[in-house]
């Protein structure tokens, strides 16, 4: 089996008329276990507008998140749901030696984190934070979190606060996952069906059966369209945020 990954993060119209840089970032891997086992590792972050260093406390959550995915998958230790807790520890020392180095605060790099791992027949999510992650299985897609808000309107959690593992959210699953999406809060409004709790398919059904039919080396240009797509005026006149999009597929080639 083999995946094909397709992700891209793109500036909102808001910010590109204030501070002008995108604060979100994303990663996709396959990594390789002690055993040989394959895995794919999927990792979306929002940095918070009111964060002075946003965009570098998003980078550094997914780099850092990355490396300790790999190392615990490499280590051959058990995935189980115990392991996010220890991942977001790393990155939440990650930006505090950042802000330490800068002599800043770790509230300068605050944002958000949303990871799946995903193996042959199982699959490990967490999430801090909101956006959401979608997941198809042969038998349904759902929403593995619904998106987390905080204690007043357009707030939400952040790996930098003090209670984040108690606000960390994990999943463990066996059963075999075939696609899934990952995504920033700038696009909740466009891929949820607030009504039912659900995933709104009319925006992910046309993509996937894209990237279905694409052979993995076809991915990178498929990015590229993504990322047009993502800053199009349609999109940009239901959202001004920065908006990132992570999905993937499997496939038998």
């Amino acid at each position: 089996m083999s995946w094909r990954a397709i992700s891209a993060s793109v500036i909102g119209t808001s910010h590109e008329a204030s501070d002008g840089y995108c604060q979100d970032s994303c990663l996709t891997s396959l990594v390789s276990g002690h055993d040989g086992a394959s895995f794919l590792v999927c990792l979306v972050s929002d940095g918070a507008g009111s964060a002075r260093f946003a965009a570098q406390g998003s980078a550094l959550a997914c780099s850092t998140a990355l490396a300790s995915i790999e190392a615990t998958l490499q280590s051959g230790e058990m995935l189980d749901r115990e392991k996010p807790a220890g991942w977001l520890k790393a990155v939440r020392s990650a930006i505090q030696a950042a802000a330490d180095e800068a002599q800043e605060t770790t509230r300068d790099y605050a944002c958000t984190l949303l990871g799946a791992v995903v193996g042959e027949r199982d699959g490990l999510f967490f999430q801090i934070g909101d956006g959401a992650i979608v997941v198809t299985n042969p038998a349904a897609q759902g929403v593995v979190f619904w998106p987390e808000e905080g204690p007043y309107v357009n707030m939400t959690h952040f790996v930098t606060d003090e209670d984040a593992l108690s606000n960390l959210e994990v999943v463990a699953s066996a059963m075999q996952v075939e696609e899934i999406a990952l995504f920033s809060d700038g696009l909740q409004r466009l891929a949820l069906s607030f009504e039912n709790r659900m995933p709104h398919h009319p925006f992910f059904d046309p993509m996937f059966a894209v990237l279905r039919g694409k052979r993995p080396e076809e991915c990178g240009e498929l990015c590229d369209h993504l990322a047009q797509f993502l800053g199009s005026a349609p999109i940009n006149e239901r959202t001004d945020d920065d908006k990132t999009l992570v999905m993937a597929t499997r496939g038998t080639a």
